[in-house]
């Protein structure tokens, strides 16, 4: 075993490599030198040659003296010929604080999973920590923020707006804040409510936060607002209420979409789809969690029961699929979409 003297600081320039050949040989264990000198040019910028390598695993190799002298341990790197390159312990790690490449094209997967929120404090500091994690780790140039922007596209709200007050809900929602909010209406009419949030969701582009509303005149004071609709908000003086009949779970367990209502039953709603091209898409992308299917065979006929409540959004969605759907209950639901549709025809007349 080396003694402290024999050991010599591994050169700067030679770090980032180091911890990228170390991952490959944690990963890959009983690798050949031909695939490791390939995985590891695959992360670089400008590849290396195999002199190059051979001077790496020579600090490689001192790095795990030195390891050994700290902890009195007697890791080895070995290498045969017929086996390739190992580590003699196959969870022994050198650079165990590091990133790896995998984790790191994790984080600039959610960092730009994470650009929903741009524009707002919360985009920042994420963005900050990814960058300080990466940096401090290995290096690729391989993958890059921009990269990803153009692999990865989500949708963003079409009022970007509205997304700046997502910290401070947040942040309400963690402390238990209550908040005083200027919100307009869908009437225009602009008033001072004293809310506490409890759930932000997303739907259909747009953003919506359940909150119990303070000054609502109704007997169930939680309800759903949305974030385009507010105008200003800040700290209420007035404290923070737990609604003992919310439950984040459930509230939207009838809704498609956002809608709900406190006192309403769901529905069960049967709808008949005629077009085969459709049923595996609706057997694998359900139209919602309470989604029940059975095909007819007989007269190529899907069936889709919903447990649902009766609202704009259920019309929306049946209206989507056009002459493919026919809606055989409840009598409810087939008056109204039957009465819609003659008041579009009328519009043609």
């Amino acid at each position: 075993m080396a003694t402290k003297k024999s050991v010599r600081e591994t050169p700067r320039r030679y770090n980032e490599r180091l911890e990228i050949i170390d991952d490959i040989l944690f990963k890959f264990n009983h690798i050949s030198r031909e695939n490791l000198l390939r995985k590891l040019n695959g992360h670089l910028q400008s590849p290396i040659t195999n002199d190059s390598l051979s001077n790496d695993i020579k600090d490689l190799k001192i790095e795990i003296e030195k390891i050994n002298i700290k902890k009195g341990t007697n890791y080895e790197l070995i290498h045969k010929r017929h086996v390739g390159y190992y580590y003699s312990d196959e969870k022994f790690k050198i650079f165990n604080n590091t990133v790896t490449g995998d984790e790191k094209n994790l984080l600039l997967l959610a960092s730009s999973l994470f650009n929903i929120f741009q524009g707002t404090e919360l985009h920042e500091q994420f963005e900050n920590i990814v960058s300080r994690l990466i940096e401090e780790s290995i290096t690729s140039d391989k993958f890059t923020n921009k990269h990803n922007k153009e692999f990865l596209q989500i949708e963003n709200p079409i009022k970007p707006s509205s997304r700046k007050w997502i910290p401070q809900l947040l942040r309400a929602i963690s402390e238990e804040w209550c908040m005083e909010m200027m919100y307009q209406n869908n009437d225009g009419v602009l008033k001072k409510k004293h809310i506490c949030p409890y759930v932000i969701k997303q739907y259909n582009n747009k953003w919506y936060m359940v909150a119990y509303d303070h000054t609502s005149s109704h007997e169930r004071k939680t309800n759903v607002f949305s974030l385009d609709n507010i105008k200003s908000i800040e700290h209420s003086n007035k404290s923070y209420f737990k609604d003992a009949n919310f439950n984040a779970e459930d509230y939207f367990k009838y809704s498609i979409g956002i809608w709900h209502e406190h006192e309403e039953k769901p529905l069960k709603v049967v709808l008949e789809f005629n077009d085969k091209r459709q049923f595996r898409s609706i057997e694998n992308n359900p139209l919602h969690i309470s989604q029940q299917i059975s095909l007819n065979k007989k007269e190529d006929k899907l069936i889709v029961t919903l447990e649902v409540f009766d609202s704009p959004e259920l019309y929306s969605m049946i209206y989507r699929f056009g002459p493919s759907v026919k809606v055989l209950e409840p009598k409810l639901v087939v008056d109204k979409v039957v009465g819609n549709a003659g008041k579009i025809i009328d519009l043609y007349k």
